[in-house]
């Protein structure tokens, strides 16, 4: 049987005092690095809620231009959609004026318009597109040329009428040219 290593008193109390030694040396250790982690990990999450804090700002103020953008584009929308409109409206107005010219046997030598204006009449906002224009064609063609006018465009003012016969020696025909100041009023939609 071996016998038995017996330890004096003093050198236990020298392991004893090594190996709380190295066991409180491995605790400074441990804490000193959980230490430094804590104060990295600290530094990480006041960085990370500056920068939130700064793309928050940078954000509302990134939707505050483009909610000015937004708002400048629709006023050139609205703007260039109430431009089309006129135009579309006048390209209308201006066909009916010839189809009703065709069905009436006259031609329409001369017309123009000005821009549309807006008016009001009995409480309604209206559209008035000013028109001159001149239409050759017999005498009874052009009576029932006005009178489709009217028909076609009841909301039609006729401000002026100038009519001029003249009479061709060669072929002894009649050629009377109607001139009609008119106003066209167009209900506006908003």
């Amino acid at each position: 049987m071996p016998k038995s290593l017996k330890l004096s008193k003093t050198t236990r109390w020298i392991l004893t005092i090594g190996i709380l030694a190295i066991l409180l040396a491995s605790l400074g250790i441990i804490y000193a690095r959980q230490t430094t982690e804590q104060r990295e990990l600290n530094a990480s999450v006041a960085q990370a809620h500056q920068n939130f804090i700064k793309y928050t700002t940078q954000k509302k103020e990134l939707e505050k231009g483009l909610e000015t953008k937004l708002g400048q584009a629709k006023s050139s929308i609205a703007s260039l959609q109430d431009e089309f409109r006129q135009y579309t409206e006048s390209i209308e107005i201006n066909k009916a004026l010839f189809e009703t010219a065709d069905e009436a046997n006259v031609t329409i030598t001369e017309l123009s318009s000005s821009l549309p204006e807006e008016e009001e009449l009995n409480g309604i906002t209206y559209q008035v597109f000013t028109l001159s224009l001149a239409a050759e064609g017999k005498w009874v063609a052009l009576l029932n040329f006005v009178r489709k006018l009217s028909d076609k465009f009841p909301s039609i003012d006729i401000r002026s009428v100038g009519i001029e016969v003249l009479q061709e020696e060669e072929t002894e025909e009649e050629k009377t040219t109607l001139t009609l100041g008119l106003k066209i009023y167009a209900y506006e939609v908003k």
